[in-house]
């Protein structure tokens, strides 16, 4: 389901963009520029009873919005459609205050976007896969620089959460668009319902499972426009997820086993990684524009990995750790490390003070052994599917720390290792 901003219900919103009343579109915003238009253009009044009119009806909007934007029509009314509902509640229910953790991740990639934004020759369409909530996407920046903003995600809800983010004036340049952003996933995980539906025990449903793993193939690309910049930020690693995941409660629920007690879960897991890259891949480069740019970034490790956190790698860590303790106001001597790691996410500290520390003890967690993090993503698979595609790094590829659940580190997975690279067509 796609719904154009400038149309139906949301066209309120419109004239809290135009610089008076005869304006035939919204206002093109220079592509540095984060200030509004100016008010004299309309003259005071209009444009705040506009943006005051408009405002008024944002709630309604929304609640509309959420009902309009439901699941695509591969997912209706199946168990699948409950899954990506309820994975998109928990990504917008998470705590406030763990979302402060984000702000250095968002930070970063923002100015990542930006310069992959630049990179690219022309302004026309922008579009970003598996958009979600947006909240490490520069979305306001991309719609001022952008004709038009394409937001693709199969969480209809969570694009409306995403819309919030980009100004009034601004809106009627946004696409959304509910809709699987991979060949392949709708369609497995209804196979998937339908195999372990069939079958009459755990053991039945393995073997039905196997074939529909040898079956597994990417298909044709989604049908996206082709556009200038494409984003794809922390998508890739996810997609693999989500129908193996599915499996994993839909055989739970029927059987009562878990999916780990197949001998081939992990090969089954491993085919899907090959597959989602191979098929993201495809995506990227089939909607990227010949002289486009494409920003790409995920979670290739995550950790750290608790249960492999001796005592005494925990020690070597503390005491390598306490110079930038005592840097950061948290510890005095070597002695108080561990205690002062006891009093993060307990509010004593800044959010920023505590970011610093925590990306201190990971950074130095993977220096003493790099068992600590778990892999997450085949980079050299993705480096083959790229040149394969056509496409070339430019510039240097980043890395950073996601903070993701920081107040579960040490004991479990709190942070993910982002890398991130700009990405073109070889000329």
């Amino acid at each position: 389901m796609t719904l154009r901003m400038d149309l139906g219900i949301t066209a309120l919103v419109v004239s809290a963009g135009r610089r008076c009343p005869s304006a035939t579109g919204p206002v093109r915003h220079s592509p540095t520029s984060s200030q509004d238009p100016d008010p004299a253009a309309c003259g005071p009044s209009k444009r705040t009873a506009a943006v005051s009119a408009a405002a008024s009806r944002l709630a309604v909007t929304t609640v509309l919005l959420s009902a309009l934007l439901g699941a695509p029509d591969s997912l209706r009314g199946e168990q699948a459609q409950a899954f990506f509902e309820a994975s998109g509640v928990n990504v917008r229910a998470t705590a406030p205050e763990t979302r402060l953790y984000w702000q250095r991740h968002r930070e970063r990639s923002y100015e990542r976007i930006l310069a992959a934004a630049a990179e690219a020759t022309g302004t026309a369409v922008a579009t970003v896969l598996g958009a979600g909530i947006g909240e490490e996407i520069p979305l306001a920046s991309l719609a001022r620089r952008f004709d038009r903003l394409i937001l693709a995600d199969l969480d209809g809800p969570s694009l409306v959460r995403s819309l919030e983010k980009v100004p009034l004036e601004l809106r009627a340049k946004v696409d959304l668009k509910v809709m699987d952003v991979t060949s392949f996933a709708a369609g497995l995980m209804r196979r998937i319902e339908r195999a372990v539906e069939a079958s009459a025990s755990p053991e039945e449903a393995f073997r039905r499972l196997e074939e529909v793993l040898g079956s597994l193939r990417p298909g044709a690309p989604a049908d996206l426009p082709q556009s200038d910049l494409v984003v794809s930020s922390l998508l890739l690693s996810e997609i693999p997820r989500y129908p193996f995941s599915f499996a994993a409660q839909a055989v739970r629920t029927r059987f009562g086993v878990e999916l780990r007690e197949w001998r081939e879960s992990d090969a089954f897991f491993r085919r899907l990684v090959a597959v989602s890259i191979e098929d993201h891949i495809r995506l990227l480069a089939s909607v990227t524009k010949a002289d486009g740019a494409i920003y790409f970034s995920d979670t290739v490790a995550r950790g750290p990995v608790g249960p492999r956190l001796t005592k005494a790698v925990r020690q070597a860590v503390e005491v390598r750790a306490f110079q930038e303790f005592q840097r950061l106001g948290l510890a005095d001597s070597v002695e108080q490390v561990p205690a002062a790691l006891q009093r993060l996410c307990r509010a004593e500290h800044a959010p920023a003070v505590e970011a610093e520390a925590f990306e201190t003890m990971l950074a130095l967690y993977r220096d003493t052994d790099d068992r600590l993090l778990e892999p997450l993503l085949p980079t050299g698979r993705l480096r083959e599917e790229s040149e394969r595609a056509g496409l070339e790094i430019r510039g240097r590829p980043e890395a950073w720390w996601w903070l993701a659940y920081p107040c579960r580190i040490p004991v479990g997975f709190g942070a993910f290792l982002v890398r991130s690279w700009i990405l073109g067509f070889r000329k």
